[in-house]
């Protein structure tokens, strides 16, 4: 069992005292700056199709996804909406992947200053952690979509059969 701890009003305060200070980047300048800090790889960005990415391509595997899944409520649509965005940032670490793969061994040289050339292992450990996130956010996020589509057919389903036992009582 998990005990609630409750927050003291002194906590409270030091909470306060500290989201006062950490208001950050107030100028229109600071915010642009700001709003790219996280982006190295794009993996974890809140832009999902960056400036030097095709967007038509990113739409096109929208609609594909779309055309798959045929949503018709919201939730499903958004849904299919966050499949295509991990999808794409899926795609996005493949590339990434091959690029750094590329200049490692580019610009690389062995352990003992000559061949073979080889991508640090810091780098392959990184890239395996972000797949294995987006594989489980793929993962998830198909499930909820076949749980949400289950559960609006369930509903559909309930009022037709009780609708028919309404008429073997005739």
């Amino acid at each position: 069992m998990v005990e609630k701890v409750m927050t003291s009003r002194r906590q409270i305060a030091a909470n306060r005292r500290n989201a006062a200070r950490s208001t950050g980047p107030r100028t229109p300048e600071g915010r642009a700056v700001s709003s790219v800090n996280a982006v190295r790889h794009g993996v974890l960005s809140n832009r999902f199709v960056a400036e030097h990415e095709n967007l038509s391509e990113f739409s096109a595997l929208l609609d594909d996804l779309i055309a798959e899944f045929e949503p018709e409520t919201a939730l499903e649509s958004l849904l299919i909406e966050r499949l295509a965005i991990l999808f794409w940032r899926e795609r996005r670490l493949a590339s990434a992947e091959a690029e750094q793969t590329d200049l490692q061994y580019l610009n690389g040289v062995g352990p003992y200053g000559s061949e073979p050339r080889f991508v640090p292992i810091a780098n392959q450990y990184l890239v395996g952690r972000y797949q294995t996130m987006l594989g489980k956010q793929i993962k998830e996020t198909l499930k909820d979509l076949h749980d949400e589509r289950d559960r609006r057919l369930k509903s559909i389903q309930l009022p037709i059969a009780e609708d028919l036992s309404d008429e073997d009582e005739v």
